[in-house]
């Protein structure tokens, strides 16, 4: 009876829907990366190249269980004994498909809105993970008819066990949220971080912000990496906010004996080539 129940189960979540909906979305998804994020940086067409390859191919799986699982419950009734193996697989193929399919579109969204500047993968990386976990609840009460109340109401004690080993990590991702619906700074911008537990003061561009720590560029270039709930806790500076010009300090070292041209030459293009300095004063 628990056989022919999952049976049903499969039947019902297998038809020819699902196929057509993932086909219509990655379709629609390599629509909107083709028309609308031609002029992306090379960098952000590598990453985008490498998600929607990875979708293609869970996809190409996916439609060759669903195609054997098709056979065999219309051409093939001898082996209907495996059709579960079969079943689940293209049920779970299917699922990855979305999740990635939903990734990308994440990501082609933020790069619609943020064609130069970078964009927030703790963002991307959350909605991934929203999604996935709805999913798969979803499908184990669907396909396995497991019952999601009672686990949760005697999983009571282990849940607070868990919550306390992991509170500095839930405090990071918690603290990562709440800066980027507050926007203190964004990727690009040049920001000092005071601690507001010591003395200790951080200055850097910001380069990336995830589910654990948000990543600076030092005045020379330094990899700085903190902790977002030290900066959800701290005072931060931010020195790009109103787009003017900032101090950074560049060290140039010359020969003493360098003629005067060569020095007026090096300095002009070292201005030049630093990130940050303004090119003329249109800019200002």
């Amino acid at each position: 009876m628990h056989d022919m129940s999952m049976k049903e189960r499969l039947l019902e979540l297998l038809g020819i829907e699902p196929l057509v909906v993932l086909t219509l979305m990655s379709l629609v998804a390599y629509f909107i990366y083709k028309v609308f994020l031609r002029k992306l940086s090379k960098p952000r067409h590598e990453n985008l190249r490498k998600l929607f390859q990875e979708m293609f191919t869970t996809f190409l799986f996916f439609v060759i269980a669903w195609g054997l699982q098709y056979l065999i419950i219309n051409e093939f009734l001898p082996f209907a004994r495996i059709y579960h193996y079969f079943g689940i697989a293209a049920v779970v193929l299917g699922a990855l498909v979305l999740i990635r399919i939903v990734k990308i579109m994440v990501f082609e969204y933020l790069f619609i809105n943020s064609m130069t500047a970078g964009v927030p993968v703790l963002l991307v990386n959350l909605v991934t993970l929203v999604i996935s976990i709805f999913i798969a609840a979803w499908l184990s009460t669907s396909v396995f008819g497991v019952r999601w109340a009672p686990l949760l109401a005697t999983s009571a004690f282990v849940s607070v066990v868990m919550g306390l080993a992991l509170q500095d990590t839930l405090g990071n991702l918690f603290a990562g949220v709440a800066l980027q619906f507050d926007k203190p700074y964004e990727i690009g911008d040049w920001i000092e971080v005071n601690s507001l537990e010591g003395s200790q003061s951080l200055v850097g561009e910001v380069h990336e912000i995830t589910w654990r720590a948000t990543t600076l560029y030092g005045l020379m270039d330094e990899v700085i990496t903190i902790p977002n709930r030290v900066v959800g806790q701290s005072e931060v500076m931010n020195f790009s906010a109103r787009k003017k010009p900032i101090y950074r300090g560049v060290t140039v070292y010359l020969d003493a004996n360098a003629d005067e041209n060569t020095v007026k030459e090096i300095f002009f293009r070292v201005m030049k080539e630093t990130k940050g300095i303004l090119q003329n004063i249109e800019q200002l």
